[in-house]
């Protein structure tokens, strides 16, 4: 069954060895983040110590006939219909022949071996080299990868979760590559898809002003709040309340009318950190470290308007809006969003995965008579704007073995991997990586429609060898069961997006952020879930705050101060 490259093919982009013809292998020189100190990129540096962040030139993935393209930065491409045409994004195999080893996630179950592995076999024609991936399961995997940086035997390409405590020391050991110089600014045009990288997800990802890898690059927002209208409507209302009192009187009247054609309701069901984060936007509390009006780092928790943000759950919660069981709720992972598909819910707060993916919204239709599932922008304390936490702008990211990266060929070809990994929307590359091996993984039917062959061993293969994390720019692809959904949609996450700030750490090397979290967690949720459900009164928030502080709060606010004074 062939696996080759499907539709018309367009111009394609510089490869590597036209780029090492015009400029020389020596404009690649890195400096490295070596074990040693040594080999070629002289000194190691040090990722404590900041330095300005060179970013790289940002470039827009070329646009693909038939995505809705909007004018808000940050808002990913959506698209409704099968592309028509795919591009080829390089023009040659990123490997002249050898392999290329990483250490990456497992989601599944282990791949076939190739040659009955046909995407494994496809890679590999299409890399130009043998790929020869350590797979581990998400719950080993940072015990694994210490492990094996111990060992001392570093595959080229990892997927690294920066903010574990495993990767933090690797990072700070040299372990991996300093890609700060061969990616600033237009020296990442050599690598056209890494250019498609937002500016965002660079910052965010960068350690004190040092890039140790590529990141895996995410939606400036992942989760938004949706609601029945027909619920609203019901309730005597028509839209959108104007502010927080208003909305609280509404979802009061949605929950006091108890079931709607024979169908019991609630408001809202889980009181988690998705709905913590809707309020928080209503009362503009900000981002979860920022800066008063003095220039002191604080905490959301510290502000006067995180008391309101309390205040107000605990009045929703008298009002009878939340579910007996919310706290639990907040714990049982997608039983909430269950329950809104079901028509037992007024509100739900979910990502695109859940409301189109997951089906929610088509499903919330289907099931429940009459329901009109919506998404929404939340009204804002007093009428006027919100504020939205924006997100890191990526979860983990790929980074190269130090020693690997010595040789600045190799160092090329490494990038070429990722480059190659990266392809845009619309590109021969990104629709084998995501989608596999035509025949194999999938058909392709009237109308460019692509039709799954429903293989699970195929499917495995593909799904277990996929995922090396670094991905196309984020987009939106809609089902077609789901496009009446798709205006509400836009309306609905631009503003939201548009509204998004950035936290003032972002990128910003902490280790007792890394070690403290888990017992500042444990903190929060006790004080937070105490409080609005009444089990402790809100005169206790000074209580909370200092119970924060001693956890490691006071500590890992330290930390960052000092990386904020030392930036340049």
């Amino acid at each position: 069954m062939s696996s080759a490259p499907l539709g018309p093919r367009l111009d394609a982009q510089l490869s590597r060895r036209t780029f090492l013809s015009l400029t020389g292998i020596a404009a690649l020189s890195v400096t490295l983040a070596s074990c040693s100190g040594g080999g070629g990129g002289g000194a190691r540096p040090n990722p404590r110590e900041a330095v300005a962040l060179a970013l790289p030139t940002y470039v827009a993935p070329r646009e693909v006939p038939g995505g809705i393209v909007s004018t808000v930065e940050g808002m990913p491409t959506i698209y409704t219909q099968p592309i028509q045409e795919y591009y080829d994004s390089v023009s040659k195999a990123p490997l002249s022949g050898g392999k290329v080893t990483t250490f990456q996630v497992l989601w599944g179950a282990p791949p076939q071996k190739a040659p009955a592995n046909e995407y494994w076999a496809g890679l590999n024609e299409r890399l130009g080299g043998t790929f020869e991936p350590t797979l581990v399961a998400f719950d080993t995997y940072n015990e694994k990868m210490a492990t094996t940086i111990a060992s001392g035997n570093v595959p080229d390409l990892l997927f690294v979760q920066d903010t574990n405590a495993v990767a933090a020391k690797a990072i700070n050991d040299g372990v991996f590559a300093d890609l700060s110089e061969v990616l600033a600014g237009d020296e990442i045009l050599r690598w056209p898809n890494l250019a498609n990288v937002g500016s965002n997800a660079w910052k965010a990802s960068a350690k004190n002003g040092h890039l140790f890898g590529i990141p895996n690059e995410d939606p400036y927002l992942t989760n938004f709040p949706a609601i029945r209208w027909d619920l609203m409507q019901a309730a005597g209302y028509d839209e959108m309340p104007a502010d927080a009192a208003g909305f609280l009187d509404m979802m009061t009247a949605v929950a006091a009318l108890k079931s709607v054609n024979g169908k019991q309701h609630w408001g809202i069901g889980a009181f988690d950190g998705k709905l913590q984060a809707v309020v928080e936007w209503m009362f503009r509390a900000g981002t979860t470290w920022q800066l008063d009006d003095s220039g002191k780092l604080v905490n959301v928790i510290e502000t006067d308007a995180y008391a309101d943000v309390l205040e107000f759950h605990t009045q929703l919660w008298k009002a009878g809006v939340y579910h007996p069981d919310a706290l639990a709720l907040g714990t049982q992972g997608n039983k909430a969003a269950e329950m809104f598909t079901n028509g037992q819910l007024a509100i739900t707060v979910d990502s695109f995965n859940g409301y189109f993916g997951a089906n929610i919204l088509r499903d919330t239709v289907d099931i429940t008579e009459g329901a009109d599932p919506r998404m929404f922008v939340p009204p804002a304390v007093d009428g006027g704007e919100i504020v939205v936490q924006r997100n890191d702008g990526y979860w983990g990211m790929v980074s190269i073995s130090a020693k690997a990266a010595e040789d600045p060929e190799r160092l090329a070809e490494l990038l070429d991997v990722v480059n190659y990994w990266r392809a845009p929307d619309g590109s021969t590359e990104a629709l084998f990586i995501h989608t596999g091996a035509e025949g194999y993984n999938y058909t392709l039917g009237e109308g460019g429609v692509i039709e799954d062959t429903n293989d699970e061993t195929a499917n495995n293969d593909r799904a277990a060898l996929q995922w090396l994390g670094a991905f196309k720019s984020p987009s939106f692809v809609v089902a077609p069961t789901s496009v009446e959904f798709v205006e509400n949609f836009q309306q609905t996450l631009e503003p939201l997006i548009a509204a998004t700030v950035p936290s003032p750490v972002v990128g910003l090397y902490n280790e007792p952020n890394v070690s403290e979290g888990s017992k500042l967690a444990a903190v929060d949720t006790d004080y937070r879930n105490g409080i609005v459900s009444g089990r402790m009164s809100l005169d206790q928030l000074d209580e909370y705050r200092d119970a924060w502080r001693k956890a490691g709060g006071d500590t890992v606010r330290k930390a960052y101060e000092t990386a904020l004074a030392e930036q340049v």
